[in-house]
Order: C-alpha cells, then structure tokens, then sequence
C-alpha cells in the first residue's frame, strides 16, 4: 500500500499522479456520461416523438443534443481541470482567472448555439406560414426576423460575457445610447428608408412583379431591400427608389385590379337615323352580353352627347382578366365586332370633318 501511496504522491509537471489520474478518470466518466446520453436520446426519446402527430418535439429534440452534448463535455472538462488543484499563478499567468474565462467564455458559445437552434425552428414554422400566403413579401420578411433575432441574441450574449468579465454593462450601454443618438442624426435618410421597408413589409401594399405606380415612376417592382425598390420601367430601364418616398407618397397597384376596364366613345355620322342609333346601342349591349369574356355586372351603353363631328355612344364595360396582353386581344374582337354590326346596319363611323354652306345671291350689279 505504501508503494501505491508514494506512486500517487509523486509530482509530474508540477502535479501529483494521484491528481493527474482522476483528472483522466472524471474525462472517462464525462464521455460515458455523455454517451448515456446520446444513446438516450437517439434509441429512446427519438422513437417515441415519432410516434407523435406534431412536429415542433422532433424539431426540439433534434435542438437540444448537440447543445447539451457539449454542455457535458465542458462540465467534466471543467471539474477534471478542478481535480488537478493547480496553483493560482504560474509565473506571470493567473490560472484561476483563465479558467474562469475560457468556461465563461465556452458556456456562453453553448448557450448561443442553443439559442440558434431554438430561431431555426421558429423561422421554420414562419417559413411553412408563408408558403400559405400568396404574398411573395412575407418570404423576404422572414429572413429579416430570423437576422434580427440572431443579432439581438449575439448583442445580449457579448454584453453577458463582458458582465462575466467585470465590466460595467450599465454605463457601456448608456454610452451606446449617446452614440446610438447621434448616429440617427447623421443618418435620418437611412432611418427613414428603414421604417419605409418596414411599413412595406407590415402594409404589403405590392410584392414582387407587381405592376406599379409611385409618383412619376411606373414599372414592375423587381427588387425590394432595406434600404431601396428597385423598379423596372416599362422602356426598360431600372429605377431605384428610396423606400422612404413610400410612407409618405400614395402607391398605385396595377396589379391589384380584378378586372380591365374599356372605356370609350364610339363616333358615327351625323345625318344617322334615330332607329339606327338604337340598332347600334343595342347591338353593342348584346355583343357584351353574349361574351363570357365580359363582367356582367355592371357595363354601360349610351348614346350620350352631340359632339362637334359626331353622335357619341359612351362604351364603358370591364373585362375579367388581369392580363394586359389577354385585354388588348379581348378589345381587338370587341372592336372588330362593332365594325361588323355597323357595317351590317349600314352606319358608318364619323371622322373628323366641317361642313362648309355657301349662300349665293342672286342678282344683278351695275
């Protein structure tokens, strides 16, 4: 027993073999533990979250092994360098505060990385939320929340490690404060962009490839960021817009309409029957109604004024696509259409024309 004991008792780098032993004994238990743990895991708990009907314990299963698999590994690291009893200092070098930092510092990197995991299962719910929406803004949305919640986490998790280290948190974050006031001055543009991008996200006035309309700049929106739009002109040429202009200047949807409009009047000639001019009035309405293309709904067809060259029938109906080249197509038969009714009834369409009367007086001069 004694030799055993002296064995024990003697010192290798400045540490007994006693203590370097059960250094390597409590770093043997702490990978035993932690395949316990695992096994656990994966063979038991794993098999019966499959058997449920919900997802979201799978998805904190999946979270919380990795996480805790390396919590277990740096608490029997930390006990086991504990065990060794090394001295507060070696030479300039604080042993004891190096510890307390590196643990710090390692417990602190295991919290953000389970804290990550936790955002990914919630931008996983809200990107299965989004593809129910037709919306295409709440898919750039997203990756905005889960940006900004990672960095108000890495935010809270450096003012906790500089806490750790003895700093005076209250006093950094008041200084943050100050400078955080006078950057917003020197950068009200940005500030005001930023809450344009977020009234556009909150409001969803438009989203990609709509066809609108923002002051004098129309076109289909192509990009959207956080600090600009990016517009595609119909000539082609892209327009960037400050995301500011649109809190407080009014936007117009093209694409939001439900159906086109075709709004006209149809001139024929003077000198055209009072029977005629019906026959044509009722024949558009018909030609309107007998179309599917058409919305029912609501259409008018009036002989309406006396214009300077013409008899004016107002034509005002809606068509039900959307679509701007289906609508030119759909207008091109209605138009042919009324040319053949006319041509049918034997009217015909007033041009522009002045009628000049000439009064000659008869007689004689001397």
């Amino acid at each position: 027993m004694m030799a055993i004991s002296e064995i024990l008792n003697k010192v290798l780098f400045g540490v007994s073999i006693g203590k370097i032993g059960l250094f390597f004994i409590i770093i043997l238990f702490t990978f035993i533990i932690k395949s316990i743990f695992v096994y656990i895991l994966d063979k038991k708990l794993t098999v019966r979250v499959k058997k449920t009907k919900s997802e979201l314990d799978d998805l904190l299963l999946k979270a919380i092994k990795s996480p805790l698999s390396y919590l277990i590994l740096l608490q029997g690291f930390y006990m086991a360098i504990l065990s060794l009893q090394l001295p507060e200092k070696i030479g300039l070098f604080d042993i004891t505060s190096i510890e307390h930092t590196i643990y710090i510092l390692a417990i602190s990197f295991i919290m953000l990385y389970f804290i990550f995991k936790i955002i990914d299962i919630i931008a996983y719910y809200l990107h299965n939320e989004a593809k129910k929406t037709n919306s295409i803004l709440d898919d750039q949305l997203i990756p905005l929340i889960v940006k900004s919640l990672r960095i108000l986490v890495v935010t809270l998790g450096i003012l906790f490690i500089l806490q750790n280290f003895g700093y005076n948190i209250t006093s950094l974050i008041a200084g943050l404060g100050i400078g955080g006031l006078a950057f917003a001055l020197a950068a009200q543009n940005t500030v005001s962009n930023l809450f344009g991008s977020i009234t556009i996200f909150s409001d969803k006035p438009f989203q990609l490839g709509d066809w609108i309309s923002i002051g004098d700049i129309e076109g289909t929106v192509e990009d959207l960021g956080f600090r600009t739009t990016r517009v595609r002109r119909f000539d082609q040429a892209l327009v960037t817009v400050p995301n500011s202009q649109f809190i407080n200047t009014g936007i117009i949807n093209y694409s939001a309409m439900k159906k086109r409009r075709i709004n006209f009047f149809l001139g024929i000639r003077y000198g055209t029957s009072v029977s005629k001019i019906k026959e044509v009035v009722a024949g558009i309405k018909k030609i309107i109604e007998e179309d599917e293309k058409f919305d029912h709904s609501f259409y008018m067809v009036r002989f309406t004024e006396f214009g300077a060259y013409s008899l004016n029938i107002f034509i005002y109906c809606f068509v039900k696509t959307i679509d701007w080249a289906e609508s030119l197509t759909i207008r091109e038969e209605f138009n042919l259409k009324i040319m053949q009714l006319m041509e049918k009834l034997g009217v015909e369409i007033a041009f522009t024309s002045q009628t000049i009367y000439l009064n000659e007086k008869m007689g004689v001069m001397k």
